[in-house]
C-alpha cells in the first residue's frame, strides 16, 4: 500500500443500528475455505492514521467504517456505502486515484470477473456501479492491491496460483485499471501458497511475497521493476509462517521497508516478526507478542497511531465483535487487552485489515 499516508459512547441511534446489524447476521456471507481475503488497512479520511472497515456482503452489502483517533476506533453504525461487495464478492482496499484517501474495490471473480471501485470522499464511499475493469481475477484467482509502478496510485494484481502460478497486473489510471493480459510473473505463488504484497526493499514500488507454509515454511519474494516482478526462486526466509499460521505484511520498525509477521492463533496466540534487510527477512523465532489473535480471531496490520510503524489488530467477530490493537514500539507489540472497539465486524462480516485463508 502507499507508504506514509497518514472508547465509544453509544447513542440511542447507534444502539438501534447495532440491533439491525445483529438481526442481519444470517445473511452475512462467510468466506470459502482457502478463499484468501488477505486485506490491508486503509486511511479513509487521509489523516495519516489507518482506520477499519467491514463489509456485510450478502444481499445487504453494507459497508461500515470506524475511524482511528490514535487510541481507539470511533463509530459503530457509520455506514459509508449501502450496496458494495454483494454476495460473496471479494472486497479490498487501496488509494486508487492517488488523493491520499483510501478507497474500496470489489472483485466479482467467477466468469464475469468485473472490478468495481467506490472512491472515498473522507466521510463516505461514492459509486456503486462504477466498473474499473471488466475481466480481472477470473474464477477462483486471488486478487491483491499495491502500488506496483510507484506512481502513488494503487493498482491491482491477481494470482492464478495452482500449477500455472501466473501473476497479472492492471495499473490504475486514476479512473480505471488498464490491462487484462499483462503478465508480470509466470511462476509465483504455486499451488495453494499464500501470496501478499509489500514494499520490501524500500524503493516505493510494491513487490510480491509468497508463503509456502506447511512444514517447509519458505518465503519467496519477487521485486517490482515498475513493469514486472523479477525473480522466481529468490528465497528471503526458510522457516516462517509454519503449518496453517496466518502471515501478513507491514513496516513494523518504521524503516520504510515492509517486514513480515505471522500469527499462530489457537491457544498459544503468538506473533512472530522477521524484519526486512532489503534482500532477505531476518529472524525466525523473534516473538513480538505472546497472546494476540486468540483462537479463530481474524488478525490484521495497519499504522493505527500514525507514527510510521505498523501495528497489529484482531477482530473477534461473532456476537461480541470486539477489536483489539497492540501498538508497535519498533521491536515488539505492546498491549493484549487493549480494546479499541466493542462492536465492529459482527458475525461473519469481512473486516479490513483482515487475514483469512
Amino acid at each position: 500500500m502507499l507508504r506514509n499516508r497518514r472508547l465509544l459512547a453509544l447513542s440511542a441511534v447507534t444502539a438501534v443500528t447495532m440491533a439491525v446489524q445483529v438481526a442481519a447476521l444470517p445473511a452475512a456471507a462467510a468466506p470459502p475455505a482457502g478463499g484468501g481475503f488477505s486485506g490491508v488497512a486503509g486511511d479513509f479520511n487521509g489523516d495519516g492514521r489507518d482506520d477499519i472497515v467491514t463489509f456485510t456482503r450478502g444481499p445487504a452489502a453494507d459497508v461500515y467504517v470506524a475511524l482511528s483517533t490514535g487510541s481507539s476506533f470511533a463509530g459503530t453504525g457509520v455506514k459509508w456505502h449501502d450496496f458494495f461487495a454483494v454476495g460473496t464478492e471479494t472486497p479490498l482496499v487501496g488509494d486508487f486515484n492517488g488523493d491520499n484517501k483510501d478507497d474500496i474495490a470489489t472483485f466479482t471473480k467467477g466468469p464475469a470477473a468485473d472490478v468495481y471501485v467506490a472512491l472515498s470522499t473522507g466521510y463516505s464511499f461514492v459509486g456503486t456501479g462504477v466498473k474499473w475493469h471488466d475481466f480481472f481475477a477470473v474464477g477462483s484467482e486471488t486478487p491483491a492491491v499495491g502500488d506496483f509502478n510507484g506512481d502513488n496510485k494503487d493498482d491491482i494484481a491477481t494470482f492464478t496460483r495452482g500449477a500455472a502460478a501466473d501473476v497479472y497486473v492492471a495499473l490504475s489510471t486514476g479512473y480505471s485499471f488498464a490491462g487484462t493480459g499483462v503478465k508480470w510473473h509466470d511462476f509465483f505463488a504455486v499451488g495453494s501458497e499464500t501470496p501478499a504484497v509489500g514494499d520490501f526493499n524500500g524503493d516505493n514500488k510494491d513487490d510480491i511475497v509468497t508463503f509456502t507454509r506447511g512444514a517447509a515454511a519458505d518465503v519467496y519474494v519477487a521485486l517490482s521493476t515498475g513493469h514486472s516482478f523479477a525473480g522466481t526462486g529468490v528465497k528471503w526466509h526458510d522457516f516462517f509462517a509454519v503449518g496453517s499460521e496466518l502471515a501478513s505484511v507491514g513496516d513494523f520498525n518504521g524503516d520504510h521497508r515492509d517486514d513480515i509477521v505471522t500469527f499462530t492463533r489457537g491457544g498459544s496466540a503468538d506473533a512472530y516478526v522477521a524484519l526486512s534487510r532489503g534482500s532477505y527477512f531476518a529472524g525466525t523465532g523473534v516473538k513480538w507478542h505472546d497472546f494476540f489473535a486468540v483462537g479463530t480471531e481474524i488478525p490484521g496490520t495497519g499504522d493505527f497511531t500514525g507514527d510510521g510503524r505498523t501495528d497489529i489488530a484482531t477482530f473477534t467477530r461473532g456476537p461480541a465483535a470486539d477489536v483489539y490493537v497492540a501498538r508497535s514500539t519498533g521491536r515488539r507489540f505492546v498491549g493484549t487487552g487493549v480494546k479499541w472497539h466493542d462492536f465492529f465486524a459482527v458475525g461473519a462480516e469481512i473486516p479490513q485489515p483482515g487475514i483469512l485463508w
